[in-house]
């Protein structure tokens, strides 16, 4: 039977072969049993996870703190001329060896995702998750804690490390999109009777559903979970079988497993950034005036910091007769390599940045990238210059009710940006991130008093009497991150009306402060009736159709050979255990 299960297992195993998934197959096979026992307490709220003990199958007695003991007199057991004998004081006894058991209780807080009562539209969500472990003597310190998902790419995304502290304690502050409920939490140690290095894993909740008046959607929640072991212990240094390069992070989740200075890569997701340019007015709240859908990775070190980010920013809706250009503003203590190349809506090398206005003063790096200054990184890195080049005049925004196919999609320029810290930052530091996005914001070819403006995300500024600056008079942004790719508005349909724009969730989301529908952007009514004009340009199909699935194909054919190499390691390991099988009928 264990060898049918160990071939059922393989082809998972060589799929591929980074360090993460290989941790994740674990998991399916829980029921197994690894030797450890468990005891788990129901959790005090809706939602809350089961934590379990898995065994890493490496055993190393030194990585255990051994108990105090107690030193003979030592010399010689004669003493000669009395003949009498001194009987060293005996050594204690290994401790027997015995299972890691855990408990768990998770307790929720309800997190104010208003800022203090300013919706600034976040769409993502963003709490602190907190572990406490203790075992028979009380907290344990220096124990490492990862927190993973696993919707946004379909694989573990590290979301979060961090180490208990003196209590026991580790806040790890987190941010994921609306689809994330819960979150996956690992807690690596060694159990001091076997010498065995074990993952304590489970999951807790950061949302749940809402009630009272708040029935519809679900509330942001800060889990605090409470892991009450036996028989467990952080690491005595390091065990370099589950932890390549010791800095902490096992090698299931360090995508950096040989490097101590970098340990995951957070990966965004896609999403589409989108904004209306009619600042300070709000005209006509269509949100298609300027269209990016994009992504980011950030390398991160072992405590969090930030060293290096990769973003992919494709513009897909010009809705506009002014033109406009994509910045991001990094207020970071340090300077950073910057690196930047374009392809069009083909995937050909596009050259025509150099050439395109520029509507931000004293910019630097502009096209062309190099070494940026902390004033300069503030000042702003350009994504997409401006927008009648990156996407040729007013495209993908037609008026309501005209026809509108995959033949009249235009798919813009695509900037691929990698930003490279001298020093590794902490974004959440100063104000970088809201919601968990950048501060992306957009210059604009129309002058105020001289200069020309510029349209931020909510969140970020304030004006002089304390309310937000980039929320109109009735609360309304002029810009808008959306997960995935945002099927945005015809000319003109204003978002907040759902005759005229078929969302008919956003003022429930709006005016819940982010409460109600937090999924407001997938449901647009559509309902097919004659002579009914449609209100939304439906991007998430034809952008997918018109690019996306041909940048997949040129990835696999890129990584041809490892593909080949690793389908001829799988049949070759296959046909392995069939030969042994055949040729020993009694193998159960």
């Amino acid at each position: 039977m264990n060898r049918w299960i160990i071939l059922l297992v393989l082809p998972l195993f060589f799929v591929d072969c980074s360090n993460k998934k290989k941790g994740m197959l674990l998991l399916p096979f829980l029921g197994l049993g690894d030797g450890t026992t468990q005891a788990n307490t129901a959790s005090t709220d809706t939602g809350s996870g089961t934590f379990t003990v898995v065994g890493l199958e490496t055993t190393d007695p030194s990585q255990v703190t051994s108990p105090d003991t107690t030193q003979g007199t030592g010399g010689d057991t004669s003493t000669g001329d009395t003949g009498s004998v001194v009987t060293p004081t005996p050594t204690p006894a290994a401790p027997t060896p015995a299972p890691t058991t855990v408990n768990n209780e998770t307790t929720t807080n309800v997190v104010d995702q208003t800022n203090g009562g300013d919706f600034n539209f976040e769409t993502n969500i963003t709490v602190p998750v907190t572990v406490v472990v203790e075992n028979e003597s009380g907290p344990v310190a220096n124990a490492p804690v990862t927190v993973t998902e696993s919707v946004t790419t379909g694989e573990p995304n590290v979301v979060g490390v961090g180490t208990t502290d003196g209590n026991g304690s580790a806040t790890i502050p987190i941010s994921v999109p609306p689809t994330v409920v819960s979150v996956d939490i690992t807690i690596v140690g060694v159990n001091p009777t076997t010498g065995e290095v074990v993952e304590i894993v489970g999951s807790a909740p950061v949302q749940q559903p809402a009630t009272g008046n708040n029935s519809e959607g679900t509330v942001v929640v800060a889990p605090v979970v409470n892991v009450d072991t036996t028989n467990f212990q952080p690491v005595n240094g390091c065990v370099q079988a589950v932890d390549s390069d010791c800095d902490g992070i096992a090698n299931n989740f360090d995508e950096y497993p040989d490097d101590p200075s970098l340990a995951a890569i957070a990966r965004s997701g896609r999403y589409t950034i989108a904004f209306e340019d009619m600042f300070p007015s709000a005209g006509d709240a269509d949100l298609n005036d300027h269209s990016t859908v994009f992504s980011t990775e950030m390398d991160k070190t072992p405590t969090n910091k930030v060293k290096t980010i990769r973003g992919t920013y494709t513009h897909v809706a010009k809705g506009a007769g002014y033109n406009h250009e994509l910045r991001l503003s990094l207020d970071v203590p340090t300077n950073a390599n910057v690196q930047v190349s374009y392809v069009d809506g083909s995937g050909n090398p596009w050259n025509g940045c150099v050439s395109a206005p520029k509507y931000t003063a004293n910019a630097a790096g502009d096209c062309t990238g190099g070494t940026l200054t902390q004033a300069q990184l503030k000042r702003g890195i350009l994504l997409l210059p401006s927008s009648d080049k990156t996407l040729f005049g007013k495209k993908n925004a037609p008026a309501a009710g005209s026809t509108f196919t995959i033949n009249d999609f235009v798919r813009g320029v695509t900037a691929q940006v990698t930003i490279t810290f001298e020093e590794p930052v902490d974004l959440n530091a100063t104000k970088n991130l809201v919601g968990g996005h950048l501060n992306y914001f957009l210059a604009i070819n129309q002058k105020t008093d001289g200069v020309f403006r510029q349209i931020f995300r909510p969140g970020y500024f304030k004006d002089a009497k304390g309310k937000d600056a980039f929320l109109d008079k009735n609360g309304f942004p002029w810009a808008i991150i959306v997960p995935g790719v945002f099927n945005h508005p015809t000319e003109g349909a204003d978002i907040r009306k759902p005759s005229t724009s078929g969302y008919i969730f956003f003022n429930s989301w709006m005016h819940s402060n982010g409460v109600a529908h937090k999924d407001w952007y997938l449901h647009i009514d559509q309902i097919p009736a004659p002579n009914r004009p449609s209100y939304v340009v439906r991007v998430s199909d034809f952008y997918t159709d018109n690019g996306f699935t041909a940048y997949l194909i040129k990835a696999v054919r890129k990584n041809a050979l490892e593909v080949s190499v690793s389908m001829i390691v799988v049949g070759a390991a296959l046909g392995f255990l069939m030969k042994r099988r055949m040729g020993n009928p009694k193998a159960a």
